[in-house]
């Protein structure tokens, strides 16, 4: 039988593996070092190859555009420093796709419950004001440090990613009130 003492020394030393800072990132920084050289796949924030292709339709970008732009919470990006002082991202592809795509021009907002107003139209048609606060808006982010091994980014993605069950119609009508 395991004792409690082998118990709290196992736990200490898987948290040894994991060693990490929680920074603070405006959505300019993001997209500007993701998209800097991405042609000649050197920038300094990247999507690695396990992760997936890009999912998300318009309507769910513009959701999180809508997101952002209400100053609603939005979940951490995880990012791991390389050896070289890249930036890869283990978690938050997708949103920092979709913002790269909306600062491009590349998104016209659509299917907006609550702003209304602005669906149909693209970053650029949007009050410079307005722009300004969305490319000034934080995200936060956990970096995890460059001796991070890829056994546990990848524990990590797939905790993120595939730790929770889907959930079913009625779970989502009771959220929803």
């Amino acid at each position: 039988m395991v004792t409690l003492d082998e118990i709290e020394k196992q736990i200490a030393e898987q948290k040894k593996t994991v060693d990490y800072d929680t920074r603070e990132f405006t959505i300019e920084y993001i997209v500007n070092k993701y998209l800097e050289n991405i042609d000649t796949d050197d920038n300094e924030i990247f999507v690695p190859d396990y992760q997936r292709e890009f999912t998300w339709d318009e309507e769910r970008q513009s959701k999180f555009i809508e997101s952002i732009i209400l100053d609603l919470p939005v979940p951490l990006i995880f990012l791991a420093e390389t050896q070289s002082g890249r930036l890869e991202i283990v978690d938050g592809s997708q949103r920092i796709r979709t913002v790269a795509a909306f600062l491009q021009n590349d998104l016209t907002l659509c299917g907006l419950l609550n702003l209304t107003y602005i669906n149909g139209l693209r970053f650029c048609e949007l009050a410079k004001s307005r722009q300004r606060k969305i490319k000034n808006t934080s995200l936060k982010t956990i970096v995890l440090r460059d001796d991070t091994t890829e056994r546990v980014k990848n524990d990590i993605f797939e905790r993120i990613n595939r730790g929770s069950d889907p959930l079913y119609a009625m779970e989502k009508r009771k959220g929803i009130f």
